[in-house]
């Protein structure tokens, strides 16, 4: 299966490069099978025997994307029903405290102090925006000073889908107006890259001793989580995040871990006193 164009084409949509892996792996192993829902199906059957619920769902979602592209009509319905269903898994989310636990983590190396300050702030600012917006770790890197205007930021995310995004006042003040640059550079003054920020996110949480795998997408659930404790409309949190389907926001928030265990906590807190 020649694969040159497709990958392209998921390039051109903006997809995260670990997508893009998925996808080219799956069609890997499908081989040169007729795009079809009999062959699909079958081969969904046969991955039932070797991998996890999930990664037949990642599976599933590559042939979708791979028929669009190829503009081969497949019944998906017939597909959905050889898959099991599953309860969404619990993922972890950061609070207040453990990003201010995170942003105390300094920067280490031999620098001029000047340098190390300027590395410093730069990350802490990093995580702030992570956590205080949702953006996505590759639309993170992506933005540019000249995509702040009108008290918005314009942010590229999945698919070439342009949103808008509101930012704080104590974020908006780093734009500069007059420059085009990235808003996140590196100490020579390039791009960062998406492995870069997941590099210092591992090392900050590993020296702040935070017993979570914290990664990019837990900033992204955890502003979906602040945002409806705090009374946002479910509405407001979709557009924010770059949703197509509101299903898929309300799945960020109640998967919730520590709300969801508090909660049921407090259940037993007076049968355990009674022991």
């Amino acid at each position: 299966m020649q694969l040159q164009e497709y990958t392209s084409y998921l390039q051109n949509r903006n997809l995260a490069p670990e997508t893009i892996r998925t996808y080219l792996w799956t069609l890997n192993k499908y081989g040169n099978q007729e795009i079809s829902t009999p062959q699909i199906s079958n081969f969904i059957k046969r991955s039932l025997q070797k991998y996890q619920t999930w990664t037949i769902r990642n599976q599933r979602n590559a042939l979708h994307s791979y028929a669009k592209y190829k503009k081969v009509m497949v019944d998906w319905e017939i597909i959905a029903r050889v898959i099991p269903k599953i309860q969404a898994k619990f993922y972890a989310t950061i609070s207040l405290e453990e990003l201010e636990r995170l942003k105390s983590i300094a920067w280490r190396a031999n620098r001029s102090d000047k340098e190390s300050r300027r590395i410093n702030e730069r990350n802490n600012l990093m995580l702030d925006f992570l956590f205080y917006t949702g953006l996505r770790v590759k639309e993170l890197v992506n933005i540019r000073h000249s995509d702040y205007q009108d008290n918005q930021l314009r942010v590229l995310g999945k698919g070439n889908k342009f949103r808008y995004v509101f930012l704080p006042e104590f974020l908006a003040k780093y734009f500069n107006p007059a420059s085009s640059t990235y808003l996140f550079l590196t100490r020579n003054n390039n791009k960062l890259k998406d492995t870069q920020v997941r590099t210092i996110i591992n090392r900050k949480t590993e020296r702040a001793k935070i017993n979570k795998k914290i990664t990019p997408h837990t900033f992204r659930r955890s502003f979906a989580t602040l945002l409806n404790n705090k009374g946002c409309q479910l509405t407001t949190i979709q557009k924010l995040l770059g949703h197509s389907h509101i299903t898929t926001t309300a799945q960020y928030i109640h998967n919730d871990y520590e709300t969801l265990f508090n909660d049921y906590s407090k259940l037993w807190k007076g049968e355990v006193n009674q022991i």
